[in-house]
């Protein structure tokens, strides 16, 4: 299986900060080693230089800082590293010449944070294999600018299902959270009966239940081959255990996150 991608996150935006956080934490393909707010301090440039905790991925927010060339600046620093990372920028709002500078530095992606929400880890993943990541609204801003080849367009607003305000409660708590059902209801201050049973209608909402019964295959929803494979390996379980009780089968939960959180991609021609 592949390794986890170590991610370090510079956001001045704490609230940001911590819901991206949130997200890479919870997906077993990245693990979050630092969190910063600015670019400056001993900190980082320790962390980024650190052999013990190799970083393989810098998340940066492109508003930390007031000089338009820094994103150049930056990547520059860190190709004096022994092991530089691959740097993906993020924004409130894209700017035509930040992606500009992007570009030139060979960035591996520009992702406006609005729009790649739940989906921010399969962002990076596919930014890691290479691939220049952008948003919907990056692509608006990109004009005339070219943009590399392998160039893919990742829309995490899109809604997967339609879910109703108490399931969007729970879907939140449930899967982006990972809280127990116990948990949950202690914090909603509803029954157990009643998060199982919402929880039910989340699951097969998202799909979970087509796949389970052979109605769908996996590759319908995912693309990335290790992605499949670790898919794949929780089917198998769920199969070696009967085929019963699929919502309290093990894995079944990293099932449906990862059917939540898929963006819709598009190849950039």
């Amino acid at each position: 299986m592949q390794k986890e991608l170590n991610v370090i996150i510079v956001e001045d935006d704490p609230y940001a900060r911590d819901f991206m956080s949130m997200l890479l934490r919870r997906d077993w393909r990245t693990r979050v080693v630092g969190e910063f707010s600015s670019l400056s301090g001993l900190e980082l440039k320790q962390a980024l230089r650190s052999p013990s905790a190799h970083v393989d991925v810098l998340l940066l927010d492109t508003e930390v800082a007031n000089d338009e060339s820094w994103p150049v600046k930056v990547v520059q620093m860190t190709r004096m590293l022994p092991r530089p990372p691959l740097i993906v920028f993020t924004c409130t709002s894209p700017e035509p010449h930040i992606l500009e500078r992007i570009l030139d530095a060979k960035g591996g992606g520009y992702l406006a944070k609005n729009e790649i929400l739940y989906a921010l880890a399969t962002a990076i993943t596919a930014a890691a294999k290479g691939q220049f990541v952008i948003t919907p609204g990056v692509l608006i801003v990109a004009g005339r600018l070219e943009l590399p080849r392998q160039t893919l367009i990742m829309d995490g607003t899109l809604p997967v299902a339609n879910f109703t305000p108490r399931e969007n409660d729970l879907t939140r708590l449930g899967l982006l959270f990972n809280l127990a059902q116990r948990d949950i209801a202690d914090d909603l201050i509803i029954s157990t009966d009643f998060v199982a049973e919402v929880m039910s209608q989340i699951y097969e909402k998202l799909g979970v239940r087509d796949i389970l019964d052979g109605e769908k295959e996996l590759e319908s929803f995912f693309q990335d081959e290790k992605l499949l494979e670790r898919c794949r390996a929780i089917l198998e379980k769920h199969a070696a255990n009967g085929g019963q009780a699929g919502r309290k089968a093990p894995g079944m939960s990293t099932l449906a996150f990862h059917l939540l959180t898929v963006p819709e991609t598009t190849e950039f021609n």
